[in-house]
């Protein structure tokens, strides 16, 4: 029996896209000791996680991080993290084989490295290392993990949801990156024409920068920072719809089965929700495809702004149809 170890994304949306790879890695292993390793942010989300034996904290201190997986005394290690430090950390502690991509000037710590085909969408780029080491893939579809769906928040807000009014989720910025912001007034501008169609709208999401939206109105509820992951969770599931730019939420909307539209920036392919019930709105504007290092910069999100409130209304009303 090999001990192995999964140094696993830190972002909620890498995390959940990252599922198919536990799942296939045990499929493979099925005797093997398995443990992952993340950070605190998507911890709870790792915890229930049936594929491996043990899930270990990812914490700030790096000495009690490379002392902790030390003492596992691991074989092996799948780095799906993409750091520098995960590889070094790997190396220190003495895990003879080190598996991953070479980016971030980490190759030297890897014994294995694998070639990144760069086109792929990231549940295929995280299975592509299984596959490289010779694994075989039954399936694609990411999951939660999550057990207790039980939440004080939809106590609270019972009779916001009891009604024959179905509601919609938005939530219209990252705290990753300013450049996937949708303006503003797109959302009150939406939020007023949801509720003259008969919609509730509730605000989603974690923004530092958000000041509440001032719309009066007993069929709207801003609840941005102020969910956990639980309570965000419960409420997805009570959504007839749920309205993202591009964030870890919409992943676990995705997985859960709630019909997403996503509002997407040219060049974020690779990181789509993976779901059977997902519509996506992509503007190729004239500074597209973006990237990183243009994302950083980015002053105006012309390519956000080019997404109207209109053509975002337009598929809640055509899908809700549809599916009638």
């Amino acid at each position: 029996m090999k001990k192995i170890l999964i140094r696993g994304p830190d972002t909620i949306g890498s995390f959940i896209l990252a599922t198919p790879f536990y799942r296939e890695l045990r499929n493979n292993l099925p005797n093997d000791y398995i443990a992952l390793c993340v950070k605190p942010l998507v911890y709870d989300l790792a915890k229930n996680c049936p594929y491996v034996d043990k899930v270990i904290l990812y914490e700030k201190n790096i000495l009690r991080n490379l002392n902790n997986i030390k003492n596992e005394k691991f074989d092996e290690a799948y780095l799906l993290s993409g750091s520098f430090e995960s590889a070094l950390v790997s190396f220190l502690a003495g895990i003879k084989e080190r598996i991953g991509y070479p980016h971030d000037h980490r190759g030297i710590f890897l014994t294995k490295k694998i070639v990144d085909l760069n086109t792929q969408h990231y549940i295929d780029y995280t299975l592509h290392i299984l596959e490289s080491v010779g694994f075989l893939i039954k399936n694609k579809e990411p999951e939660i993990y999550i057990k207790d769906y039980n939440s004080g928040i939809f106590a609270k807000y019972k009779n916001f949801f009891e009604s024959n009014s179905k509601v919609v989720g938005i939530t219209y910025t990252s705290i990753a990156n300013d450049a996937r912001k949708w303006p503003v007034e797109y959302v009150i501008d939406l939020s007023y024409k949801l509720i003259e169609k008969g919609y509730k709208v509730i605000l989603l999401g974690k923004n530092q920068s958000h000041l509440g939206l001032k719309i009066e109105n007993e069929n709207f509820l801003d609840l941005i920072n102020k969910t956990t992951i639980f309570d965000f969770i419960y409420l997805l599931r009570n959504l007839s719809t749920y309205i993202s730019v591009a964030t870890g939420g919409i992943h676990i909307a995705a997985v859960l089965g709630i019909k997403v539209i996503a509002l997407y920036i040219p060049g974020d392919e690779r990181w789509l929700p993976y779901g059977r019930n997902v519509y996506v709105i992509v503007k190729q504007v004239g500074c597209a495809p973006c990237n990183q290092h243009k994302m950083k910069y980015c002053r105006n999100n012309i390519c956000l702004k080019t997404i109207t409130p209109e053509e975002v209304l337009e598929i809640v009303l055509k899908t809700d149809l549809d599916l009638e």
